[in-house]
Order: structure tokens, then sequence, then C-alpha cells
């Protein structure tokens, strides 16, 4: 089983954005995020599925929040999810485009709004 991009030791959100929005990312879904594939499944499943996918996206919040605010995560609890949502959506639009340059441009323009999301965070 491959590695969680959160689970990383030492990397720091930029590398993770970079990684989770790049072409190869984007260009392997069989290994990719299971929720750029599943959420719109996940939100016509039971709320014991919901439960226990809020389980692990808030696990993952928590991640990149003790990065972001290692003294005050709870702080930007609210930005890490909204960085997630913004990492799942354009991994998704760029997934399901068939002008490549034009999939590429989503996730470079993701990248960047990303990295400003983080920033003002």
């Amino acid at each position: 089983q491959r590695e969680s991009y959160w689970e990383r030791p030492g990397a720091d959100v930029e590398q993770l954005v970079r990684e989770y929005l790049s072409v190869r990312h984007r260009d392997d879904p069989e290994h990719g995020c299971p929720s750029a594939a599943l959420l719109d499944e996940i939100g016509r499943c039971p709320a014991s599925t919901k439960l226990a996918y809020t389980d692990g996206v808030l696990a993952i919040a928590d991640e990149i929040a003790a990065r972001l605010a290692p003294d005050d995560s709870e702080s930007v609890r609210a930005t890490t999810l909204s960085l997630f949502a913004l990492l799942i959506g354009t991994l998704q639009l760029s997934r399901a485009l068939v002008d490549r340059r034009l999939a590429d441009e989503v996730l470079e323009s993701g990248i960047d709004n990303a990295l400003r999301l983080v920033r003002s965070g």
C-alpha cells in the first residue's frame, strides 16, 4: 500500500500540494486519492459511511493544520478543509478534460490557488 501524501513525515504543505496536483497523480487514478474518485458516491451513502469518511477527512485536515500552525492548529482548520476541497476539485476537473494542455493549466492554476490559500491561512 502506498503512503498517503499527508502521512509523509517532514513533507511541507507546498510539497504535498505540488505532489497531489501533479500530472503523475492525475494520470494514475488507480493509485490516486480515493476522495477524487469517489466523493460524489460517498455523498449518496448512508450516515455510517459518511461518518467514517468525515473521520478520515478530519485526520487529514488535522495533519495539514499541524504543519501550517504547529502551535495553534485549530486556528487553521477551516483553511485546511478548504484546501482539501480545492485539491480534490482541481484533480477531478483536470482528469475529466480531454484537452491535455487545458488539463495541465487547471493543475497549475490549482497549485497557485492552493498555495495562495495556504499562505493567507
